[in-house]
């Protein structure tokens, strides 16, 4: 019964500590020429992956341009032509609202909103 208890006891800490992790990890998914959620709103240094469910290519790139040297006139971030079933990820590293879009598909759009570590 001891040994029983001890299992259920490291099965739930392992659980509690992968779902920690899980929580960090935010999935967007692309399907019916939508972004779902359109808004997200995570912590600084989580990651967002982009999911293509659709049956047609995408791509996420950030409408935001970064403000340093040499970078001038790229995006944030950019996954390029995503086909369906493809993945894309960003580690968002500074808080703030950064909108992005298909570059693809006008008019199909979303944001993610970065708020501070507390």
């Amino acid at each position: 019964m001891k040994t029983l208890l001890y299992g259920i006891a490291a099965a739930l800490l392992v659980t509690g500590v992968a779902a920690q992790f899980a929580a960090e990890d935010h999935v967007v998914q692309i399907n019916e020429k939508a972004f779902q959620p359109g808004r997200l709103e995570i912590k600084v240094g989580e990651k967002v992956t982009w999911k293509n469910y659709d049956l047609v290519d995408h791509t996420v790139t950030a409408q935001t341009k970064p403000a340093l040297p040499g970078e001038q006139g790229k995006p944030l971030f950019d996954s390029g032509v995503m086909k369906p079933g493809d993945m894309f990820s960003h580690t968002f590293a500074k808080e703030g609202t950064f909108e992005y879009a298909c570059t693809i598909h006008k008019g199909m759009t979303g944001t993610i909103v970065v708020a501070p570590l507390k």
